[in-house]
């Protein structure tokens, strides 16, 4: 389950002076906080939402959100306001998924680029994932020897319908026939997509 919601956070308060109330009609002061709101996953911030600003006056105690005002007293408030910035901290989730993302993306392109030096240069106990001639099952083989440019390899036995090959990568599970490939061929199924993983220990 994903808890995501809103929160706010204060950013600025302070008064404004010299006013008069639509409730009371009183020339007053009124008091005024300005509250950042964020939307937030796991209650790590995320991105903000905007702003809100409660004024509250300072003789009847009536609350106003700043629009319910007259314009008189939001012209006051424009030179009030500077300094209530948004915190760079309400960005925290969107810039932990933006690095999440980017580790993720050079984890899989390093993860590929190995498998291309893998391919050139098989060792035994590589493992290859297979992709059944596309038939949405997927199973391994394994190097079991190399001899120049010759590579012998035993197959699973087993199938499964998921690209993640580890729950039947089990010596249990190979054959014990041989079968001799070249590095040609292993490079040809590579390129093919035929082979789409090497596991390397």
């Amino acid at each position: 389950m994903i808890f995501y919601g809103r929160n706010s956070s204060r950013l600025k308060d302070g008064q404004i002076n010299n006013v008069t109330c639509p409730n009371c009609d009183n020339n007053t002061s009124m008091r005024y906080a300005i509250f950042g709101k964020y939307a937030h996953i796991y209650w790590i911030p995320t991105f903000p939402m905007g702003k809100e600003t409660i004024v509250e006056c300072n003789t009847c105690d009536k609350t106003y959100k700043l629009k319910e005002l007259p314009d008189s007293i939001r012209q006051k408030f424009e030179f009030e306001k500077q300094g209530a910035n948004i915190p760079v901290w309400y960005f925290s989730g969107a810039a932990l998924i933006v690095a999440i993302i980017a580790a993720i993306g050079y984890s899989v392109s390093k993860d590929k680029e190995n498998d291309a030096l893998y391919i050139q240069d098989p060792q035994v106990g590589d493992v290859y994932s297979l992709d059944m001639d596309n038939s949405s099952y997927y199973s391994t083989m394994k190097v079991v020897e190399v001899v120049g440019d010759s590579v012998y390899v035993v197959y699973n036995n087993y199938e499964i319908n998921s690209r993640v090959t580890n729950e039947i990568d089990k010596d249990e599970n190979y054959d014990t026939e041989k079968e001799g490939l070249t590095k040609e061929d292993l490079s040809f199924y590579y390129e093919e997509g035929n082979i789409y993983s090497v596991d390397r220990d």
